[in-house]
């Protein structure tokens, strides 16, 4: 087996099925190696994925289901042990691929051993951001952060270099965690996803320690996919921020220990307070959204961060 394809599902049955049918279309047309689809499902409450299963199960299409909800880090990290490939892909459900990604990301792993993760471009909604791949974590986008525009800076950083290597190869510190490529030997001897990530982050961190083992990250923006992106976060804004600041807060813990990890703690709690005024001012716009910002912010200031 080549190529072991992991996806995790959390109430995505519609979106997981699409999925799977783009999947069909172009890896049905891809006859020099063998691939796998592995889908796990973490316990989804709708229940809906078997009727996915039941028009979609073949020999090396399989489906699994845990007894509880153990979020994307441990929920990949269970579809690993089930794959048999040289490679893995980890995929989000709401992807729809429409080339052959395959074959130029595993030649790359093959052709490149320094190389240790790989992704590819991600369709965003604006034509000057681009939220595929990024830097680490520094004292400046934390402040820039303050007013709520860091993210964005990083995202324009990212399109500009895009255009400037005319779509080649970019070194980066970390790859958007709906499409990763990674070698299984490599997967496996660095232990997988951190278990102490529920979701979000989990991606920043596998990069990270990859990246501290001598390997380089590569952002490839001349392969692409279609990403619909955070279709789980948009149903619970209010949790979707808890978890994504909680496990900031946990990477920053992780990775940067003394007075910068004092710093960048400092500058992440201060953010906390001015997001909580910048969807104040937003709240005529959207109340809905606005009102579970603000709550969550709230939330993440009394308990110092930490989601229980």
């Amino acid at each position: 087996m080549k190529l072991s394809i992991i996806i995790i599902n959390y109430n995505l049955s519609a979106e997981i099925e699409e999925c799977i049918k783009s999947l069909q279309q172009v890896l049905l047309n891809i006859t020099d190696f063998k691939w796998e689809i592995i889908i796990v499902d973490n316990n989804s409450p709708d229940k809906k994925l078997p009727e996915v299963e039941n028009r979609y199960k073949r020999e090396n299409i399989n489906f699994y289901y845990l007894p509880e909800n153990v979020g994307f880090g441990k929920g990949c990290n269970y579809g690993f042990t089930k794959a048999s490939g040289e490679y893995i892909c980890f995929l989000n459900p709401d992807t729809i691929i429409k080339q052959n990604i395959f074959s130029p990301f595993l030649n790359l792993l093959n052709n490149d051993k320094s190389i240790g993760i790989a992704g590819p471009k991600q369709q965003i909604k604006r034509p000057f951001f681009d939220f595929s791949a990024g830097f680490s974590p520094s004292i400046i986008f934390e402040i820039i952060n303050l007013f709520g525009a860091g993210v964005f800076i990083e995202g324009l950083l990212v399109f500009c270099l895009a255009k400037i290597k005319r779509n080649k190869l970019i070194k980066v510190n970390w790859i958007l965690g709906a499409c990763i490529f990674i070698k299984s030997e490599l997967f496996k001897k660095i232990e997988g996803f951190d278990k102490d990530y529920f979701m979000f982050f989990e991606e920043l961190d596998l990069c990270k320690r990859v990246s501290d083992k001598g390997y380089k990250i590569i952002y490839y923006p001349e392969q692409s996919i279609h990403h619909i992106g955070s279709v789980s976060g948009k149903r619970d804004y209010r949790l979707y921020t808890i978890r994504t600041y909680s496990s900031k807060k946990i990477y920053i813990s992780k990775h940067y220990k003394g007075f910068p990890g004092l710093v960048f703690k400092s500058l992440l709690f201060v953010q906390l307070f001015s997001q909580i005024i910048i969807w104040s001012i937003l709240l005529p716009l959207n109340s809905s959204k606005s009102k579970q910002k603000i709550s969550a912010f709230i939330y993440l200031i009394k308990h110092r961060m930490k989601y229980k």
